[in-house]
């Protein structure tokens, strides 16, 4: 379940008389001017990037810039100099600093730097804690019994066949962003991630240390839906992912700080190196007399976690995010940074398949499709507060399960790109050629991906070849398949099977050709269980796809 965070919404730029009047506020961002004399070079980028982030950049063709430069120190000295200011963090990609202080004169002073642009408010509003569902109540798996009742959560994405081929999110490093991980150290779900000492890293950005294992359990619920490892109970979507795991999140007051943590926390992510980001949270509407969100800022370029969520993809990474949990409410919108244009944003759906009335809707408010896929979040199956074995219901939930099907995926392709692999998904999804605004572009299914990674699916971005044409019976056992062409006054002639490593399993000239709203019967080759493409070729040389399972 998302703790659907209310923050402000456009950030104001005051003056020093209107600062000192906002009484009761303490915490601000300051945004520097420039980087012109900061020590670090972007010759140099070992200086402040891991080996690891920047081999990520490579292999992506993205250069180092400005943005992944440090503040300058000199800068932020100067402020803590000025008297009664304490850091609390630092967003480079911004370049700007969040402080606390009391001091009005402080702030006049802050303002007076030839160095700095702007002030921010970053007020406190009232406080709240996490939404509670009142619901809740060593060997790799080899069976569809081992995932127990979590097997639909992965069997739903059609994931399995990932797993069976032994990806399972080994090499790939996830950044969880949420509000706390309690129990992760001793529930027995995590004991294959603990014993394997997958966990790499720890921050809390909130209290400045690195200890995670407090605050909330909502991060150790989210965290199990991929790390977890419990035969028969529990198995994760990337059970041999490696993790590193933040506090971005103060679940007990709503602070528009808390959208610079998550700034500072994504950029310590890419710093060290992580793949993919999983954050379980959103911010919308927020009503405390001063400023809020409201949907017009829904449109991917003004909410501050936004604007530092779509520079994290750009440095390579995939963001993933859940869409939000106010589909029942008066705002029924996706939050912050969901609206993103660069992150995949990930409703909820039931174990039917259906999309869950709290799933929060699209469009974004440029018109953008939002959510863009789908995952379970009805009666996920998580670890509970306690460290047992539980159900719960949330956008929380099916973002994770997402991101880690994703991870598993990504390793079984390493040289793709973090875009690549977020097309891939909204390109295999169940409504890719008529989405809506509860659905998106509906639920992925992962071996379709792997065909489109594959290049058996040839362009992703050629959204009229993923128009599926029918075929019957799918899943396919033996005798005949039907095959009915699409309605599109192309004329059909030639069949081509693939499996999903891009192997060509059989190809036909049709002694009749198959034409629109014509059944044609056609006898396979035998094929083993497992899942397949079949493309139709049409006389123009166009071709279309359409997935089919053998069982």
């Amino acid at each position: 379940m998302d703790l659907n965070k209310a923050l402000i919404s456009t950030c104001l730029v005051l003056s020093a008389f209107t600062l000192k009047s906002q009484i009761g506020f303490d915490k601000y961002i300051v945004y520097f001017s420039d980087k012109d004399n900061t020590p670090y070079s972007l010759s140099q980028p070992e200086a402040y990037l891991s080996q690891r982030a920047i081999m990520r950049r490579q292999n992506q063709n993205i250069a180092v810039d400005e943005k992944d430069l440090p503040i300058d120190p000199q800068y932020i000295q100067v402020v803590l100099d000025l008297g009664d200011v304490e850091l609390l963090a630092k967003m480079k990609w911004l370049n700007a600093i969040l402080i606390e202080t009391t001091d009005p004169a402080v702030l006049e002073a802050i303002e007076g730097l030839g160095n700095v642009t702007r002030l921010e408010i970053a007020p406190i509003t009232s406080g709240s804690n996490p939404e509670v569902d009142p619901e809740r109540g060593y060997a790799l798996p080899k069976t569809d019994a081992d995932y127990g009742p979590s097997f639909n959560q992965i069997n739903q994405l059609n994931g399995l066949g990932l797993h069976d081929d032994g990806f399972q999110g080994q090499g790939i490093w996830i950044g969880v962003m949420d509000g706390g991980f309690t129990n992760v150290p001793t529930a027995a779900v995590f004991e294959f991630l603990n014993s394997d000492s997958r966990i790499l890293a720890t921050y809390n950005f909130v209290d400045r240390n690195t200890d995670v294992y407090q605050r909330s359990s909502h991060g150790t619920a989210v965290l199990s839906t991929m790390a977890g490892f419990q035969i028969d109970s529990l198995i994760g979507t990337a059970p041999q992912a490696s993790y590193v795991l933040c506090i971005t999140e103060d679940v007990l007051t709503e602070q528009h700080s808390e959208e610079a943590f998550w700034i500072a926390g994504a950029a310590y992510a890419d710093s060290i190196g992580v793949d993919i980001l999983n954050t379980s949270l959103g911010y919308t509407t927020v009503d405390d007399g001063l400023t809020q969100y409201g949907y017009p800022d829904m449109d991917g370029n003004t909410a501050l976690i936004t604007i530092g969520a779509d520079i994290a993809a750009s440095r390579g990474m995939l963001v993933v995010n859940s869409a939000g949990n106010s589909g029942n409410s008066d705002w029924f919108y996706i939050g912050a940074p969901a609206d993103g244009d660069s992150v995949l944003a990930i409703g909820s759906v039931n174990a039917m398949g259906d999309a869950n009335g709290f799933s929060s809707r699209g469009p974004s408010f440029d018109g953008r499709v939002k959510p863009n896929v789908m995952a379970q979040g009805g009666q996920t199956v998580v670890t509970d507060g306690g460290g047992g074995i539980a159900t719960s219901n949330g956008t929380s939930f099916s973002s994770p399960v997402l991101a880690g099907m994703a991870a598993s995926l990504w390793q079984a392709y390493p040289t793709a790109t973090a875009w690549q692999v977020h097309q891939a998904i909204e390109a295999s999804a169940s409504l890719f050629t008529n989405p809506n605004d509860s659905m998106g572009y509906g639920i992925p299914d992962f071996e379709v991906a792997r065909a489109i990674l594959n290049g058996v699916v040839s362009n992703v971005n050629e959204r009229e070849k993923r128009q599926s044409f029918g075929i019957f019976p799918n899943p396919y056992s033996e005798g005949v398949l039907s095959i009915v062409a699409p309605d599109d006054g192309r004329t059909y002639e030639v069949i081509t099977v693939w499996d999903v490593s891009g192997r060509m399993i059989a190809h036909q000239q049709l002694n009749s050709t198959i034409s629109v709203n014509v059944a044609f019967q056609w006898s396979p080759i035998p094929l083993t269980p497992g899942y397949y493409i079949l493309e139709l070729s049409a006389t123009d040389q166009f071709q279309r796809t359409a997935p089919f399972v053998v069982r």
